[in-house]
């Protein structure tokens, strides 16, 4: 399962370089949208990396909960974004809501399967 894992989170990164691609060819370069979209292109590379981390690093809590709500986040803006073009099935936006759903369902594996520090635990590490 760590390497389906793994494939998502590599997918991400993909669509991600996609995004970037599609920004640079479609977009005027330096115009306020094209700013906006390599700023989200940007957050898809970061997401899809802190996933590659999560799905190498089982006993992190951190690592698993940031890279969980913000892919979480990330399908719901791929959400909006289809709901905005009036075409939620166009595999921009359909292409991200999976593979961000996939990633939030193994996120949310890796938190269950995390055992939570105990108080004792917690004050030994200081």
């Amino acid at each position: 399962m760590k390497i389906v894992d793994r494939v998502f989170g590599y997918l991400l990164v993909l669509g991600a370089l996609g995004h970037t691609i599609g920004t640079i060819v479609w977009l005027k370069p330096m115009s306020d949208l094209f700013i906006w979209s390599l700023g989200a292109a940007l957050a898809g590379f970061v997401l899809g990396a802190l996933n590659i981390v999560r799905a190498g690093r089982p006993g992190d809590r951190a690592v698993a909960a940031i890279a969980t709500v913000g892919t979480a986040a990330w399908m719901f803006l791929a959400l909006t974004f289809g709901i905005s073009i009036h075409h939620v099935s166009d595999p921009r936006p359909l292409s991200h809501i999976i593979i961000s759903l996939v990633l939030v369902l193994f996120g949310i594996r890796s938190l269950a399967m995390t055992p939570q520090p105990t108080p004792q635990a917690a004050t030994t590490l200081r």
